[in-house]
């Protein structure tokens, strides 16, 4: 199967102030939810056993632009508050995309070859969340493309720390 290049629009509700890039197959790693809170404080990115999760600033619906391509998209920084990159095994070639508390019956689906990817995470937006978390307009492209497995990395940290959450 190749890759066609694919773009979606999505609203998801960030429950727990977070999304995820799964594995159709992944399950959840229990043992590991204090790691992943950890991670999602820190840098807003975890990566474990076939599922990316995706911090958000706040626990809202927000908008996600997902981006599947066959090869690593040019990497511009300078217009985003936040970047992430992370990898995830996909073995069953099938990508879910959901909300923190979404089933995965309710998930976005996207058809995949069978192998390792690259998740980038562009945020943009946190400058406009208010101090109480109330109001904002953050917003996300996750970028998915085949690449090899590396730790998860923040390549642009929001300047002044994380927004409020």
């Amino acid at each position: 199967m190749d890759i066609d290049r694919t773009r979606r629009e999505l609203m998801i509700f960030a429950d727990y102030h977070s999304f995820e890039v799964r594995d159709a197959h992944a399950d959840y790693d229990l043992a590991a939810i204090d790691d992943t809170a950890a991670d999602l404080r820190r840098d807003l990115i975890s990566s474990r056993d076939g599922v990316v999760t995706v911090g958000t600033a706040r626990r809202t619906t927000i908008p996600v632009t997902i981006e599947i391509t066959s090869a690593a998209p040019a990497c511009d920084l300078a217009s985003w508050d936040h970047v992430t990159e992370a990898s995830v095994e996909i073995a069953s070639g099938q990508v879910l995309v959901l909300g923190g508390s979404d089933s995965r019956r309710s998930a976005h689906r996207f058809d995949v070859p069978i192998g390792i990817y690259r998740v980038r995470t562009r945020c943009e937006g946190f400058g406009t969340i208010s101090s109480d978390g109330s109001r904002g307009e953050e917003a996300y492209r996750v970028q998915i493309w085949p690449g090899s497995a590396r730790r998860a990395t923040v390549l642009k940290r929001f300047p002044g720390g994380l927004p409020p959450r």
